[in-house]
């Protein structure tokens, strides 16, 4: 998957490095992108989200786990595929009714809901009988999942430092200070 290698500078938390890091290529990165605007991905993000559940939350796993993303183009690929997907099922099945509702929603001051919901009525009944996708609940994509992902566990997924060496015990008795306290100004 690498294929080069180039010296740089990199920052491992406070310790600072001279190392190798590998470097894709366009070619891993060259896939067909989502290419819609807000209006569109507001008007389809309930069905969206219920479609595309898991491989966006393994994505996020990804991420979270492993800080490097790199490591998580795979699953990156997954989340873009199922979209496009999406997308095209969408055009393909209920085109006309979507675009009613986007268009409303791209017109309607701060893309609200409430102005379309007549649009939004057409497009959840033409979704429903064509393709069987019920509108999620309100809240019902936000509730905490549990993800069950045949990635392996990173070796430290809470990026934690090594703990630093206890203090050494002090030899000999400690004297008192030459000047007195510093707090003396204060106690008096």
């Amino acid at each position: 998957m690498v294929t080069s290698e180039v010296l740089c500078h990199f920052s491992d938390g406070d310790v600072m490095g001279r190392g190798l890091i590998g470097v894709w290529s366009l070619s891993h990165c060259s896939f067909p992108q989502v290419k819609v605007s807000s209006s569109v991905l507001k008007a389809a993000a309930h069905h969206y989200g219920a479609q595309c559940d898991k491989p966006n939350k393994e994505f996020m796993l990804c991420r979270w786990e492993e800080k490097d993303p790199r490591r998580c183009l795979e699953e990156g690929k997954l989340v873009n595929k199922c979209a496009l997907d999406f997308f095209r099922q969408i055009k393909l099945h209920c085109a006309e009714p979507f675009t009613e509702y986007w268009t409303c929603l791209d017109y309607s001051s701060l893309q609200l809901f409430r102005h379309c919901r007549k649009q939004q009525a057409k497009f959840d009944e033409c979704v429903l009988d064509k393709l069987g996708w019920v509108r999620p609940d309100l809240g019902e994509l936000s509730k905490v999942t549990k993800v069950k992902t045949d990635r392996p566990l990173p070796e430290n997924p809470y990026h934690s430092r090594p703990r630093p060496e206890p203090n050494p015990e002090v030899e000999g008795d400690l004297k008192p200070a030459k000047h007195g306290s510093r707090l003396f100004f204060w106690t008096q």
